[in-house]
Order: structure tokens, then C-alpha cells, then sequence
């Protein structure tokens, strides 16, 4: 009992003390370098382009709404649908800042094969850039292929922004353009 009554005074600290601008010293690290994804905040209308030939062809989705917002006191940012009803492929991601091994993760999950995906990367250059062969949330192709991503997030603050997601089907050795997801702010 004493240890819920003490974990609750700590957290009520906590909430105020962010509430201030008065961030917790074990909190500064992650708060800002999750701060550096603050252009990604806000609504954006969604266009997604996918290639199943290396990016000679693409054949572009129905145009979606998505919302990214800050979350646990700015330690995580989310992106989710706007219109969860929708029959086309969607998928939710968390964005949160490991401060022990230095690397942004994401966890997307989709709404049709249910797979949660763990990337990991850094910023470079105004892109963040994250795998997911790390984690092994590889997806497979058939018994002997596992397809695993490479996501090129624009973190730059402009009113519209690209992600370009590549493939690899030989584990990080090459990658090729599969999907391009171009944000414009509403």
C-alpha cells in the first residue's frame, strides 16, 4: 500500500513538474530528442504509393487522414487513422527515444495482418531512418525469404513531407523502393 501511495505522489509530481517546464532529470534526454520530432505533429493528409516492381510502376492508395500527437508527457509520439472504418490498408505507430542505447524506436502495428513492426534508427540529415532487422520483425515471403523494411522518415518542418520505405529481402544486403507516403499538412 505504501509503495501505490508513493507511486502516485511521484507521478502527480511528475505531471506537474511537466506541466511547468520543469522536465525531470531522468526525463531531459528523451524529451528532447523526441522535441526534434515536433514537425511531424498535427494532421496531415495522407497519399501512399506502393511498388511491387522495385519502383518502376506504382499504384497510388485512396488518400487517408492521420493525426500525430504527443503523448506521455512528450516521451512518445503517436500517429493513428482518422477513420478507423476505412477499407484500405492502415497501420498506428509509436515514436519513442531509447536515451541508454542512443536510438529512436517505432512500433507500427496494421489493421490487416496484425503484425506489430520495432524499427530502430537516427536522425540523419533531417531523416530519420530505422530498420526493423534489429528487432527480427521481418516479414515472411515464403519459408526461406523474410522481407525486412527501411523506413526514410522527413522530419523537416514543411507543409508536406515524404517517408520512402524500401525492402530487402536479403537481410539489409540491398534495399529497393516499395512504398512512398507523402504527408500534406491540413
Amino acid at each position: 500500500m505504501k509503495s501505490l501511495i508513493l507511486g502516485l505522489m511521484l507521478t502527480a509530481t511528475s505531471v506537474v513538474a511537466f506541466a511547468q517546464g520543469n522536465i525531470p532529470e531522468q526525463s531531459k534526454a528523451p524529451y528532447a530528442a523526441m522535441q526534434k520530432l515536433a514537425p511531424m505533429v498535427g494532421t496531415w493528409s495522407l497519399t501512399m504509393e506502393y511498388s511491387s516492381d522495385d519502383g518502376t510502376t506504382w499504384q497510388k492508395a485512396p488518400r487517408a487522414e492521420v493525426q500525430f500527437s504527443y503523448q506521455l508527457k512528450n516521451l512518445m509520439l503517436g500517429e493513428k487513422p482518422l477513420d478507423e472504418s476505412s477499407t484500405s490498408f492502415q497501420t498506428a505507430s509509436f515514436y519513442s527515444y531509447d536515451q541508454y542505447r542512443k536510438t529512436y524506436r517505432i512500433a507500427v502495428l496494421d489493421d490487416t495482418w496484425g503484425i506489430m513492426d520495432i524499427y530502430e534508427g537516427s536522425i540523419e540529415n533531417g531523416v530519420l531512418v530505422a530498420t526493423n532487422l534489429k528487432s527480427g520483425t521481418t516479414f515472411p515471403m515464403d519459408k526461406n525469404i523474410s522481407r525486412a523494411f527501411r523506413l526514410n522518415i522527413n522530419i523537416t518542418d514543411s507543409p508536406e513531407r515524404r517517408m520512402e520505405i524500401e525492402k530487402s529481402d536479403d537481410g539489409g544486403k540491398s534495399w529497393q523502393p516499395n512504398f512512398n507516403l507523402i504527408y500534406t499538412k491540413k
